[in-house]
């Protein structure tokens, strides 16, 4: 049996949870502009710091939403809050125009980093087939490819 969060004839309570909703994604919203706008500065301490401060944002903001959602199936929305669920709607897609383009620079910055593994460990096995002689400037080659 569900409790009602608020008397649904409350029009201000809908609002209150529309607009807290929106904060928490405007929120969201300042982090990935930072995240973007903070080129020079993403080391590892920084990156592990936004992705912690990102998971608790998008934590706060589910629980916004599910209480707004709870209230919306006690209640319809007031008319008075349409430009509010126009607002967080606009912010959402936002949000999800910028966790799109930061998914796709973390993923090419991956892509990067496996090729680089790849060509390091092409050159280690590479040295494991040279042996070097006693003189400095002498070299033999153990395993020569044909």
């Amino acid at each position: 049996m569900k409790v009602p969060l608020a008397p649904p004839q409350d029009p201000g309570f809908v609002a209150s949870l529309l607009q807290s909703s929106i904060i928490h994604y405007e929120k969201m919203l300042a982090l990935f502009i930072a995240i973007n706008s903070e080129s020079g500065n993403k080391n590892a301490e920084t990156l592990e710091a936004w992705g912690t401060e990102l998971l608790q944002l998008q934590e706060q903001a589910e629980l916004a939403d599910q209480l707004l959602m709870n209230a919306l199936e006690e209640t319809s929305p007031p008319a008075s809050a349409l430009p509010l669920l126009e607002k967080r709607l606009e912010i959402m897609h936002q949000v999800f125009t910028h966790n799109r383009a930061l998914l796709s620079t973390a993923n090419n910055i991956k892509s990067l980093l496996a090729h680089e593994i790849r060509e390091m460990q092409g050159g280690r096995a590479a040295l494991h087939g040279y042996r070097q002689t006693t003189s400095s400037h002498q070299g033999s080659i153990l395993n020569a490819s044909r």
